[in-house]
């Protein structure tokens, strides 16, 4: 994005010139986050817009300047409290927390070395009386400091590396082609992953030939730092799931489409021809076609009394079936310093949780560029891990998308292609998503008082399409959780927010189009800390909302987004609690543009404001973005600086003031979005 590359460019200048940024332009230096009542974000409604047109680049940052210092950094002098605040730290961003108390919550951080700080986003206090916030914009593997109020408390800290640093000592070889019995070298490699696992050491690489290897792996081994134990796939080299008895299986015709054959072992997940079949509740179910909420199904199985039927509109003999005898793929039980590359996994099934790769209190972990489809749970990390990175996988499912919501909600079929369950620390990026109900989730609803189940996570730059549900869903406490600048395509909602009941959780530069039901779903008697800054929302669907909300909600802040429906541009039919709204762009093609907040609806945005005292520097005319699938902002689009000055989110803008919406004008787009290969 445009303002973030331009933000890493300000740490490196030290409060140099900050081409373009307006100086006197800026649309408001007091960015307090607090819900107010009159809407506004300063104390006096004022704009603080530039009265003599003069958008030159600020000064350096002088001795002197420590509040609403418009260049956005501040010369604080040395942090020299006693009292230390705990850091944790990502690649480009960091978690604060501070269990002692103090009434000043704004962050300042800066690069070891230097004079002058910058302001991040406010932090906020919690349910449990601590302190929390996260910084943003930082350059990988680099030293920082970071201050709490004037002095309340400091923290230093080391921003990870890009890749994690590993030292390689010996290498073992497995190939499913080599005899039995063989010792891990090249020339006599073992004939299953397991075997590999089981001999290894910290700082051995395990690689594994093209081969299908029908296998469970149990890591219970761990490497050390800067020695992972890694596992690295060759192109071809398949986990497979699959039963070999799949293959011999012959149907006996029981009625009219159902057919059955012998089979004892537990399964809770079979494909046909390489795609997913529907899971019937029950044989009579099965046998009169319904799905889950009475939708009807043409195919699909079910397993009762030591057989298993199929209800098939042709002959199943003249299909291959993926019929599921193992449970897990990859199973991390108690390990640290593993790392997964390389491997496609598929078609696991056996018992009531499959999963693919299954991380259970395991800390350091690396999944890389695995690709994982039709397993019920691609990848769950949960209980006590940490340091866990899930990086540029394939993830997807086959059919889920042609089932209605309604026969899938509530079933097995429901499922989320990463989950995180019990983590701290985790990052999230550049994993390619599609077909399948939800894309990424962190938390618990059932345990959503929990501090610790979600801990500062990172989740950015995923590509997203064809999610039956929610493209991406925190739920619970959810501390620091940051959802940045990832694309989500043909959703029911974009991002899930139901409820949240301490964070704060952030949600910036996404972009959430062609959904059926919300770009932000808010609801569950959400209370706690969220920010939604910079988002585009788009759907083109008929009579459909570009906002929704299911339930009541409260302690939300959105600035800077772009929202755009066929119906309502937002509507709440029930009374919410105190958020805080404004420099949005609500808009809606049905007409002149409509609301309705607390059930009362409003033509205007202007009525919405007077009302309210929401979105009074927002806007209600057309987005004014490109046709040409981007969702950038076009040429003379009224969202060109239109947007609020948010300090640590948007200080590298261009213009008078930053633009709204998930990219700067001028930006050339995001990656493309997963097909279906």
């Amino acid at each position: 994005m445009q303002w973030i590359l331009a933000g890493m460019l300000l740490l490196l200048c030290a409060c140099s010139d900050k081409a373009g940024s307006g100086g006197d332009g800026d649309a408001d230096t007091d960015t307090d986050t607090d819900a107010d009542s009159d809407g506004d974000t300063d104390s006096d409604g004022d704009t603080d817009s530039d009265t003599d047109g003069d958008t030159d680049s600020p000064p350096d940052c002088t001795p002197g300047c420590t509040v609403d210092c418009e260049q956005g950094c501040f010369d604080m002098g040395d942090c020299t409290s006693t009292e230390t605040l705990d850091v944790l730290a990502n690649v480009e961003t960091a978690g604060v927390t501070f269990n002692g108390a103090s009434s000043d919550l704004t962050l300042y951080y800066r690069p070891a070395g230097l004079e002058t700080w910058f302001r991040g986003p406010d932090a906020v206090v919690l349910p449990d009386s601590s302190t929390a916030g996260s910084l943003f914009h930082l350059a990988p593997e680099a030293p920082y400091e970071v201050m709490l109020g004037d002095n309340a408390a400091c923290g230093t800290f080391v921003t990870q590396p890009v890749d994690p640093e590993y030292t390689t000592t010996r290498q073992l070889y497995v190939d499913a082609a080599a005899d039995a019995g063989g010792d891990g070298s090249e020339g006599a490699p073992f004939f299953t992953i397991q075997d590999a696992v089981d001999a290894a050491a910290a700082g051995d690489d395990i690689l594994v030939a093209a081969g299908v290897y029908h296998e469970q792996v149990s890591v219970t081994s761990s490497g050390a730092p800067g020695h992972y134990i890694r596992l690295l796939a060759r192109d071809g080299a398949i986990l497979d799931g699959t039963s070999p008895d799949a293959a011999t299986v012959t149907w006996t015709p029981v009625s009219t489409d159902v057919y059955s054959t012998p089979w004892s072992d537990d399964v809770t997940y079979l494909a046909r021809d390489g795609v997913r079949s529907y899971h019937f509740g029950s044989l009579d179910a099965l046998t009169s076609g319904t799905g889950n909420g009475d939708v009807p199904i043409d195919e699909g199985w079910f397993i009762d009394g030591g057989l298993l039927y199929v209800r098939c509109l042709d002959d199943p003999d003249g299909h291959a079936f993926q019929i599921a005898d193992l449970a897990v793929g990859f199973a991390l039980d108690g390990v640290q310093y593993i790392w997964i590359e390389g491997f496609e996994v598929r078609f696991f099934g056996a018992t009531e949780y499959p999963k693919g790769i299954d991380v259970r209190d395991s800390n350091h972990v690396v999944i890389r560029n695995n690709r994982i489809s039709e397993v019920s749970s691609p990848i769950w990390v949960r209980r006590a891990s940490a340091d866990v990175r899930v990086e540029n996988n394939t993830i997807h499912q086959s059919a889920v998308p042609n089932w209605p919501w309604d026969a899938v909600k509530g079933t097995d079929h429901e499922n989320t292609a990463i989950q995180l369950s019990g983590t701290r620390g985790a990052i999230v990026t550049g994993n390619q998503i599609h077909s399948i109900f939800n894309g990424v989730g962190t938390g618990s609803f059932d345990d959503d008082m929990n501090p610790d189940i979600s801990f500062d996570v990172d989740v950015y730059r995923n590509r997203m399409r064809l999610v039956t549900d929610d493209g991406m869903e925190p739920e619970g406490a959810c501390i620091n959780n940051r959802f940045r600048e990832n694309v989500v395509d043909t959703v029911h909602n974009g991002v899930s927010l139901a409820p949240i009941t301490y964070g704060p959780v952030w949600v910036i530069g996404n972009r959430f189009t062609d959904y059926d039901q919300s770009g932000f779903k808010v609801s569950n008697d959400s209370s706690g800390a969220v920010f939604l800054y910079h988002n585009t929302c788009f759907t083109d669907q008929q009579e459909q909302n570009g906002m929704n909300a299911s339930g009541y909600f409260e302690n939300m802040v959105f600035r800077n987004n772009i929202v755009r429906g066929t119906r309502y541009a937002v509507e709440i039919t029930f009374e919410t609690g105190l958020n805080d709204l404004d420099y949005d762009n609500f808009f809606t093609t049905s007409g002149a543009p409509r609301f309705k907040w607390d059930d009362v609806r409003y033509d205007t945005m202007a009525l919405w404001c007077e009302a309210t005292g929401l979105e009074c520097h927002g806007r209600d005319g057309d987005p004014g973005l490109s046709a040409d699938g981007t969702f950038t902002l076009e040429e003379g689009s009224g969202n060109i600086d239109a947007g609020v000055h948010i300090y640590g989110i948007n200080d590298g803008f261009s213009g008078t003031a930053p633009d709204i919406g998930y990219l700067e004008y001028g930006s050339t787009g995001t990656l493309p979005l997963p097909s279906d290969e």
